[in-house]
């Protein structure tokens, strides 16, 4: 079995970088605290598709191209956008009982048994370039989405119940509170005949009674009980 080229040689081998290029990036990727596959993509010294094609030759997965596999949405639609996001990789197939996944970079352990108890498959990873990758995160897992399954196949929740609105009981008055709604209907009410017997002195309403105070005081006492009446009711907690 043919010994795994590393990253800096087949980068060499292709011509992609020279050698003062590869020992720059080789230091700002050290510097920085990154691969040396990303520093040279974020350098744009050779072209994504290549550079992403030598880091999988040297990590010994597959590259591959969007535009050339066919992604199966009823896989995709299985893990959340949240984990899509925060792991990078898109789940794209179920093939010969894999999951293939597609990420620029291998799945570390821990990620790939998190999809392994999803899928109950073992996970096989394909490497393609960050542009890529992005774009299809986005066409699969759009920022605010929070399906697990494809909109056709979510079963509606249920609406919540209105809950009946109670109606408020009255709270017992004590004895301070009785007296003083008692004292404001009886000045209600002896206000009220007050006006309607005086002010009718002054309106043709006393010729109509027929100049009978008796008659006056009965109207007064009529709409007084009914003005008391309300503020009694208003009195009422």
């Amino acid at each position: 079995m043919a010994e795994r080229r590393k990253f800096e040689t087949i980068l060499l081998a292709n011509k992609l970088v020279s050698e003062e290029q590869l020992k720059q990036t080789t230091q700002y990727a050290s510097a920085v605290g990154i691969d040396l596959h990303e520093a040279v993509l974020q350098k744009k010294i050779a072209p994504p598709d290549a550079v992403m094609m030598a880091y999988a030759e040297s990590v010994g997965l597959p590259f591959v191209h969007f535009t050339d596999i066919s992604v199966d949405e009823e896989v995709t639609v299985q893990i959340d956008p949240v984990t899509a996001r925060q792991y990078s990789l898109v789940p794209v197939s179920i093939d010969q009982g894999f999951v293939q996944v597609a990420a620029t970079k291998p799945v570390v352990p821990d990620v790939a048994d998190e999809l392994r108890m999803i899928f109950n498959l073992p996970v096989r990873c394909v490497i393609c370039t960050p542009a890529e990758l992005s774009a299809a995160i986005t066409e699969y897992y759009p920022r605010g989405a929070v399906r697990m399954t494809k909109p056709e196949q979510r079963t509606p929740e249920p609406k919540p119940k209105p809950v009946p609105k109670q109606k408020k009981t009255a709270e017992p008055m004590n004895a301070e509170d009785m007296k003083d709604r008692t004292m404001k209907t009886f000045a209600a009410f002896n206000f009220t005949v007050a006006l309607v017997y005086f002010s009718s002195f002054y309106t043709p309403l006393w010729r109509w009674m027929g100049d009978s105070s008796i008659l006056l005081l009965t109207l007064g006492a009529f709409v007084g009980g009914v003005v008391a009446l309300i503020v009694w009711r208003m009195s009422s907690r």
